[in-house]
């Protein structure tokens, strides 16, 4: 979508679309600080009260849990039309969410500290699937820089910006156990995983492009290892989010029984709102990001203001 919207100058929108994440970052720690010891869900009842806060809270949980269904569907579609093609979508699909359901009754802390140990490798195996192409690198592909102006870029980046869905981290801040670096973690966080993100298809066929002395050769399957690994998180903590979200809403002490209803639940969702790829590349380059932003910066910065003239409201008058 970056290539199609941006042309030559793809990787000046992705400097865009990395930027603005930064920035609504900011708003993020902005509110998690504000809000200590809270969930997104749960100061949203705070600031807006009863009835109105619940109301956010549920859109919040359903974008999550909507997030959380569409890539069981990018996994489902990625894997059965790149790797087994006979297979039928929905048993990878009911696979791929069985280990998701273990992941998330395990807990936080078990799947956390999983992530710990495969981040090292998920950068060794971006570096090994890099550097083989550096001597294929034209550097003359880069120009015309802007040939096409400005809008394209700006484009591109908003497109983006709108498939970094970080507001889910908020559903977490509380949880984080070194409060003094949680903070420039969220933010560094952001910027590191904007500047290594990755698109299905085209990536997979750089990979098979990659031959070095006819011996290393048909590298799509370290690809294929980052990809999982790295979707397989961000729908572990999407589906979390969204799990904790209903908990908290409706005041429930153990969020367990409802993983595996939940969880049947997003494979139905999947099939629903992912008929095919064309559609849903479709979906995602003209919809999704305006979309998005409603959860990702409208609603958090009408937190944020509304948080403001309650705290005014509230302090005595002189």
């Amino acid at each position: 979508m970056l290539a199609h919207e941006a042309k030559q100058d793809a990787w000046l929108a992705c400097i865009v679309g990395i930027g603005i994440n930064v920035l609504n970052a900011i708003l993020y720690v902005v509110l998690g600080e504000r809000f200590a010891g809270q969930t997104l869900v749960q100061y949203c009842e705070a600031v807006l009260g009863k009835w109105v806060g619940k109301a956010i809270s549920i859109a919040f949980v359903l974008f999550f849990y909507l997030l959380a269904s569409l890539m069981i569907g990018d996994l489902g579609y990625f894997v059965t039309s790149q790797i087994m093609q006979e297979t039928p979508i929905e048993v990878l699909q009911m696979l791929f969410t069985l280990v998701v359901v273990m992941t998330v009754r395990s807990g936080f802390v078990v799947y956390t500290r999983a992530a710990v140990v495969f981040f090292p490798w998920l950068i060794i195996l971006f570096l090994l699937l890099i550097l083989p192409l550096l001597p294929k690198f034209v550097m003359g592909n880069f120009f015309p820089v802007m040939e096409f102006g400005i809008k394209p870029i700006l484009r591109g980046g908003f497109t983006f910006y709108g498939l970094q869905e970080m507001i889910v981290l908020l559903m977490f801040y509380p949880f984080v156990y070194k409060m003094n670096g949680r903070k420039s973690g969220l933010v560094a966080g952001i910027g590191m995983g904007g500047a290594t993100s990755n698109q299905l298809f085209p990536a997979c066929t750089l990979a098979k492009n990659i031959s070095i002395g006819h011996f290393l050769e048909r590298l799509e399957g370290i690809l294929i290892s980052i990809w999982v690994l790295s979707i397989f998180l961000k729908i572990v903590l999407t589906f979390h989010a969204s799990l904790l979200g209903f908990v908290q809403i409706m005041n429930i002490k153990d969020e367990k029984p409802l993983v595996i209803p939940l969880a049947l639940g997003m494979i139905v969702l999947s099939l629903m709102c992912y008929p095919n790829t064309i559609f849903i590349n479709g979906f995602l380059s003209k919809n999704w990001a305006p979309f998005a932003l409603i959860f990702t910066f409208f609603l958090p910065f009408l937190l944020l203001v509304a948080s403001w003239f309650r705290q005014k409201r509230s302090l005595p008058r002189a």
